[in-house]
């Protein structure tokens, strides 16, 4: 990433705006998400809990630490005092119900409305070649233990019945300057296409022509990419751990890079006669392999497959740094699971799990609009300033903006400045063994369901 040169201040100032007002609008109740309602056709009552309302308090509830609905409840009384309302029943079921009735495409919208947003604002010298990066990768998540989760989202086949957590499995594609979330897929975590490479297939039409997707060796099928490539889309991914790569063969482009061509498999069981034929019988494919001398990095050699064929443009050299910056990738997911705590998800029913899901990314993209203007004003790498403090400072702005205290302008700089100020630790060449320090508790894991358990340790009793 280069950094900042000198850009027009007002370009500037209205890319902050920008990250402000979308900010502004999802920590405080906002009357668009009631016209998104009435566009998409769900129809709804003008009550306590109208849909600005329960977005407003699902964010912020995603974006606390305690991530309980009685403190949305609590957050929302204490909104109304402030704003010379009565307060509502502290009791959490109607909030839970208004929830529950909000369609989950409203969610995705406003997932794409962040998305679009930050975008937009992005700085032009944090691109690769004047081009947008995307990033994806996969993980899972587990969620409440009910029937309707087990049903969509079975557990593990190989833990008892009451003794597992129901777990999906999902891909994100972040970018790479703002590291915000575009696009998202869902699915079971075992069963037909429910792998990495199936969801990205299913998103693939939504990522724009022209940019380039970093993405690890699991992706770096001929599949992917030819159909990266016919969406004029390229891919830059480790050589698949199937395919033997010979340097001596192909057409040499520099020490160790070289173009070969891929010719189109068999068709698999999963695709369509009609999809295989649309697929060119072959495509090229460049190969690079450098070393990594970097003290710590498990791997010593990498080599790469890229659709990015021209060696004079992308370098050999520029391509190992873009892949080098494919960890950020773990780290945003790192970022989710942890600091947000979406590792383990509250919803009892599946398509309250996906609201869920889709409300801890607006959450996310939030963080990363307010990371984003303090990047532009105090010229700053996005990448190099700390998401947690960025979420707290985020949280604490919102508290000014619910109570109405202080001037909001201020308080919105001086937000801003705090999180220029809280950058991550510059610590090359660090090598951390995989190990805890702290022990586990010393309990037993669950072998039976814990009903007949309660049962067994009463009568023992």
């Amino acid at each position: 990433m280069h950094t900042q040169d000198i850009n027009n201040p007002t370009e500037v100032q209205s890319k902050v705006e920008a990250a402000k007002r979308l900010c502004t609008e999802f920590l405080t109740p906002n009357p668009k998400v009631n016209e998104i309602c009435q566009e998409i056709g769900h129809q709804f009552r003008d009550s306590d809990y109208n849909p600005a309302v329960v977005v407003w308090l699902f964010i912020t509830q995603v974006l606390s630490k305690d991530h309980g609905c009685q403190q949305a409840v609590t957050r929302f009384n204490n909104w109304r005092i402030a704003n010379s309302m009565t307060r509502v029943d502290d009791d959490t079921g109607a909030y839970c119900k208004a929830r529950s009735r909000l369609p989950e495409v409203l969610f995705e919208k406003l997932l794409a409305w962040t998305a679009e947003t930050i975008d937009a604002a992005t700085d032009r010298t944090w691109l690769f070649h004047d081009r947008v990066v995307e990033m994806v990768d996969g993980w899972t998540v587990t969620m409440a233990d009910t029937a309707t989760n087990q049903k969509e989202y079975p557990q593990i086949a190989n833990q008892k019945p009451g003794c597992g957590f129901p777990i999906a499995r999902m891909i994100g594609v972040f970018s790479l300057a703002t590291g915000a979330i575009n696009h998202l897929a869902l699915s079971a975590y075992q069963g037909k296409q429910t792998g990495e490479t199936s969801l990205l297939r299913s998103i693939l039409d939504r990522i724009l022509p022209g940019r380039i997707l970093l993405a690890d060796r699991y992706y770096a099928t001929f599949w992917l990419l030819a159909a990266s490539e016919m969406r004029g889309i390229d891919l830059v991914a480790r050589v698949h751990h199937k395919r033997k790569v010979d340097f001596r063969r192909g057409l040499r482009q520099g020490h160790l890079d070289q173009l070969v061509v891929y010719q189109k498999p068999h068709r698999p069981y999963w695709m369509s006669q009609e999809e295989y034929d649309q697929f060119p019988s072959s495509i090229f494919v460049r190969h690079l392999k450098y070393k990594i001398e970097q003290k710590g990095f498990r791997v010593r050699e990498i080599t790469l497959a890229t659709t990015l064929l021209d060696a004079e443009v992308y370098t050999a050299e520029e391509l190992a740094e873009l892949y080098h910056r494919r960890w950020l990738v773990e780290l945003h997911i790192r970022s989710l699971k942890t600091q947000m705590q979406m590792d383990h998800l509250r919803c009892k029913k599946t398509s309250s799990i996906r609201k869920e899901i889709h409300a801890h990314m607006i959450g996310y993209n939030l963080v990363r609009s307010a990371i984003l203007a303090a990047s532009l004003r105090f010229d700053r790498c996005p990448s190099k300033l700390s998401f947690t403090g960025a979420m707290q400072s985020l949280e604490d702005y919102g508290n000014y903006l619910r109570l109405g205290s202080g001037e909001p302008d201020k308080q919105w700089s001086s937000m801003l400045k705090t999180i220029s100020e809280l950058s991550v630790g510059n610590r090359p060449g660090r090598s951390e063994p995989r190990e805890l320090k702290r022990r586990p508790k010393q309990y037993k894991l669950m072998q039976q369901p814990r009903d007949p358990n309660r049962n067994l340790y009463a009568t023992a009793a």
